[in-house]
């Protein structure tokens, strides 16, 4: 092999830089390229949001003008989204809002327990039919808890979360915890989820009180119609053999001479012919139609009236009678009957409380009527008996005839009044007569 002489040597190297400084210019060049195109690609979000990128070709401004369409659909729908979102919680809230102003609107009470009988919901009207404070929250508490004033109701509530079968219209009678009673009616269901299934039961139940008490009272008056149609004839016949009996009572009493024995006699049957004459008297004014004489008075005037009638028994009983009154407005009243009625009130009063007993007379207006308060701290009256009390011929007393209280009831109904009796055993008692002011209601 020959060697390379120098001229051969200088051309390869020039060569050999040639192609070296081919390869940088190479180099720079693609750099140049790759840095531009990594530049377009990173556009500013203003320059992709008007699709006019700098430098760029037709195609890739249709890429970035569908791609910003794309984006704009995209933020519309999310907004409508979040509209719809909003639109349908606003009217679910709606719905809630006026749900609760339906069951707040009853006069009804509605209350909602889930499976295990817990309390999950209820309306004002509940609290207030069954004397819930208005500071108790009894959500969450056991209806064994918060039923427990009426056993049977208890076992509505039971019967349906145990059978899933609703019960319809059960009157019951539920115990305050003040010791009052109340009616109920009564409808109990289950309560369904979405797919049907049970969660719990529902109540809804209705105040009867009144309603019973009036069912009561147009009872007690149709008894009372007939049974005074029938004993006004009979309580004639009693009072012309009574009077027979006088007759023959008198006669012994003047043929006795000396006779101690038969003058004790004689004038025991004349004394219990009495009593019996004036128990027919007050038969007969119960069951004769009240006809009234009226004049205008005031209640302050006849409680005075009635409390002198009583002044001799007052003083020998060692009783202490208060009367406040108000300055009622006179009304029209029968002045003789009211004053009698009133009369029998406060000598109930006497007797309840006994030797050095209290009672406090009251007179004050509510409203448009003129009330009458008369309290004692006597030995009250049990609920039992406080059903009957108005009924003839009930009473508790050994001497008594029971009728005061019913002449003493007819009385002030017939002027358009109420009579209410209050009482529990060892607490005393409070009578309240009512009478309109207004004398067209009269």
């Amino acid at each position: 092999m020959e060697p390379f002489n120098n001229a051969d040597i200088f051309k390869a190297i020039l060569w050999l830089l040639s192609l070296v400084l081919f390869i940088v210019f190479l180099g720079v060049y693609g750099f140049r390229k790759m840095r531009q195109g990594f530049k377009e690609i990173t556009v500013p979000e203003e320059v992709m949001e008007s699709g006019k990128v700098p430098g760029a070709n037709k195609n890739m401004a249709f890429v970035f003008n569908t791609f910003q369409q794309t984006l704009q659909e995209i933020n519309q729908k999310k907004q409508e989204l979040i509209q719809m979102h909003q639109e349908a919680v606003e009217r679910v809230r709606q719905i809630e809002r006026y749900n609760e102003c339906i069951l707040e609107s009853m006069l009804s009470g509605v209350v909602a327990f889930d499976r295990q009988g817990h309390l999950t919901s209820k309306n004002d009207a509940a609290s207030l039919i069954l004397g819930w404070p208005k500071e108790m929250d009894p959500v969450g508490q056991s209806y064994g808890k918060i039923l427990e004033g009426s056993e049977q109701f208890k076992e509505i509530l039971k019967k349906v979360l145990e059978e899933n079968r609703g019960v319809l219209r059960e009157e019951i009678i539920f115990t305050m915890k003040d010791g009052g009673r109340k009616w109920l009616g009564v409808n109990a269901s289950p309560l369904k989820g979405g797919s049907g299934e049970m969660i719990g039961a529902t109540l809804l139940f209705t105040d009867l009180t009144e309603v019973k008490d009036l069912q009561r009272k147009v009872e007690l008056k149709n008894r009372l119609a007939a049974m005074g149609e029938m004993s006004a004839g009979i309580a004639h016949e009693f009072r012309n053999s009574l009077g027979a009996v006088l007759g023959y009572a008198r006669l012994v009493e003047r043929q006795a001479g000396d006779n101690e024995i038969l003058n004790e006699s004689a004038e025991g049957i004349m004394a219990e012919v009495k009593n019996f004459d004036a128990m027919l008297t007050d038969f007969l004014q119960f069951a004769r139609p009240a006809e009234l004489n009226r004049e205008t008075c005031t209640l302050d005037d006849l409680v005075k009236e009635s409390a002198d009638v009583l002044a001799e028994e007052i003083e020998n009983r060692g009783t202490r009678i208060d009367i406040h009154d108000d300055n009622l407005p006179p009304i029209e009243i029968d002045r003789t009957l009211m004053r009698q009625a009133l009369t029998n009130l406060i000598k109930n009063g006497l007797q309840a409380v006994g030797e050095g007993g209290e009672i406090r007379v009251q007179a004050k207006r509510i409203d448009d009527r003129a009330e009458l308060w008369i309290q004692d701290n006597g030995c009250g009256i049990s609920q039992d008996d406080q059903k009957k009390i108005f009924e003839p011929f009930f009473t508790t007393k050994r001497e008594g005839t029971g009728l005061g209280l019913a002449i003493t009831q007819k009385t002030i109904l017939s002027h358009h009044g109420s009579l209410t009796v209050k009482s529990n055993p060892g607490e005393g008692t409070l009578v309240i007569v009512s009478l309109p002011i207004t004398t067209s209601e009269c």
